[in-house]
């Protein structure tokens, strides 16, 4: 009896010490602030930090190549006389052309490759107007290609570029104060006619959210023709600048255990996909695409680790132990980056987050962590076929993972209070505000240059149904008004949000009339 008295003793203190633990993790959330980042238009020189003459001049609308000027970086892109790639590939009706997984063919070059090589140069003096003519601060050769899903077919392009030496070979580099890197991207607004949706979304979440890229915004010419303000940002991508992990020895590690990477997004089939328990029940709707290690590296031992590696974790969440101490899905994941995943998806309504574009890794030496976060162009009820104006609802609660995690009592109180501390911070009615007044400030004349080639595009009509949002009347026909809507959104969603926060805690209580209670 006494054995067994000890026995009992000692499985509770064991219990005690897993809960102690699992509470251990929110209450380092709780204390979590956010983070410090460069943000372009608080620190970088403005139009009035410029002298007379140069303020007069990058005032100017003309975006003549000889005579135009900006007080922000220019990036200026040759393309040597070649076609971009990476075009839709249109049928003789001209609809676009499907492959068998439902993605778009792209064009490629006469030799079949989806990049050619150009020419880049940056041209930033910091206070002062940068023109054309000046020299610029940075030069390369880089391979380019039109990138993205649904906006490679948009009029203004998206641009993926990886910077090379004289032999090809790709070489990192700093841009415009980031980190040095070998990929980087021109993200060119077009369905966002505030302009701003990805620059805010970064640079606020970002100081939530770890890993978030950095962005700059710029102007861009190509070939000498204007096309308009860019965001010049960090590529995702496993290096020390973005996405550390730590790196597969090869040849020194014999086994198949790796840190990796993956993405949630459209099934691709050029690219390697894992055969997860998610996959195999019906509980994602998208493919996880294997990002880390490279596929020319990826070892079939390896793949099939990371296969069972995350599948453990899908296991263990989806399970009727999942909030146990022995088996709680928090022992597989960093709980934390869901929690942010899920604050900064939510106020945003980026209903294309855990579906779409989609990034999870696992550094060995720890658990998944769900991020970076990524592509808020159709955010802020900026969705084509979805009206979110009323701002209302969760709608994160039933995304793939996020269905089982918001049954924990642990999970949504950890949402809420950081919701709540971050509504007294950079998600604070007056912080937004302040933010987009002063973003709109720092831009000035470049916005007015920007719709001297893009403004017949407030004029819903001229567009492709595909380029609109739908109904027609949701598109804004003036600037003033793409802004005032995003404004008015914000406000909204702040407010719903406050007021109804807590009612998140229905998919954490218990019921008798509810599936999946425990």
């Amino acid at each position: 009896m006494r054995s067994k008295a000890i026995a009992i003793i000692a499985c509770v203190c064991a219990l005690i010490v897993a809960v102690a633990a699992h509470l251990g993790t929110w209450e380092i959330e709780k204390e979590t602030g956010t983070q410090q980042r460069y943000i372009q238009h608080e620190q970088a020189a403005s139009l009035d930090d410029l002298s007379e003459a140069d303020r007069a001049a990058a005032s100017s609308t003309s975006i003549d190549p000889e005579t135009f000027a900006s007080h922000l970086p220019v990036v200026s892109i040759d393309t040597r006389g070649q076609e971009v790639p990476g075009d839709v590939v249109t049928e003789e009706d001209g609809d676009a052309k499907l492959r068998p997984d439902g993605r778009y063919y792209e064009t490629k070059t006469a030799e079949g490759l989806d990049y050619i090589i150009g020419d880049i140069d940056i041209i930033y003096d910091e206070g002062s107007a940068n023109q054309l003519s000046d020299d610029p601060i940075f030069s390369s050769q880089t391979r380019i290609r039109y990138r993205g899903h649904r906006s490679r077919d948009f009029p203004k392009r998206n641009y993926s570029l990886h910077f090379i030496d004289e032999e090809g070979n790709p070489v990192n580099e700093g841009v415009l104060g980031m980190p040095a890197d070998n990929g980087w991207i021109l993200n060119g607004p077009y369905l966002d006619k505030s302009l701003i949706r990805n620059y805010l979304a970064y640079n606020v979440f970002g100081t939530f959210c770890e890993d978030t890229p950095e962005v700059r915004f710029c102007e861009l010419f190509v070939n000498d023709e204007y096309r308009g303000l860019f965001l010049c940002m960090e590529a995702v991508d496993v290096s020390e600048s973005r996405v550390s992990l730590t790196e597969t020895e090869q040849g020194v590690n014999s086994g198949p255990e790796t840190s990796y990477m993956l993405k949630l997004d459209r099934y691709d089939m050029n690219a390697v996909t894992l055969d997860n328990l998610g996959s195999q029940v019906g509980l994602l709707d998208s493919s996880l695409e294997v990002l880390y290690p490279k596929a020319e590296e990826l070892t079939d031992e390896q793949l099939q680790w990371i296969e069972e590696d995350f599948s453990a974790f899908e296991k263990a969440l989806y399970s009727y132990d999942y909030d146990t101490a022995d088996y709680g899905y928090w022992n597989y994941i960093d709980v934390d980056s869901f929690v942010s995943y899920f604050i900064a998806n939510e106020f945003s309504m980026n209903y294309d987050a855990a579906l779409y574009s989609t990034y999870l890794s696992r550094d060995l030496r720890s658990g998944i962590s769900l991020g970076p976060i990524w592509d808020f162009n159709s955010a802020f009820d900026n969705y084509a076929e979805a009206d979110y104006s009323d701002a209302s609802g969760f709608t994160m609660v039933n995304r793939p993972w996020f269905t089982m995690l918001v049954k924990d009592e642990d999970f949504i109180d950890a949402v809420i209070d950081r919701y709540r501390q971050l509504r007294q911070d950079v998600l604070s009615d007056e912080y937004l505000g302040n933010f987009i007044d002063s973003a709109l400030d720092f831009l000035g004349p470049a916005i007015e240059r920007n719709w001297k080639v893009w403004g017949s595009t407030f004029d819903p009509t001229t567009l492709k149904a595909e380029h609109r949002l739908i109904p027609i009347e949701r598109n804004p026909t003036s600037y003033e008004e793409a802004i005032g809507e995003l404004r008015a959104f914000i406000d909204k969603r702040g407010t719903w949000l406050d007021t109804h926060i807590e009612s998140l805690k229905q998919y954490s209580h218990e019921s008798a009339v509810k599936m999946d209670n425990h």
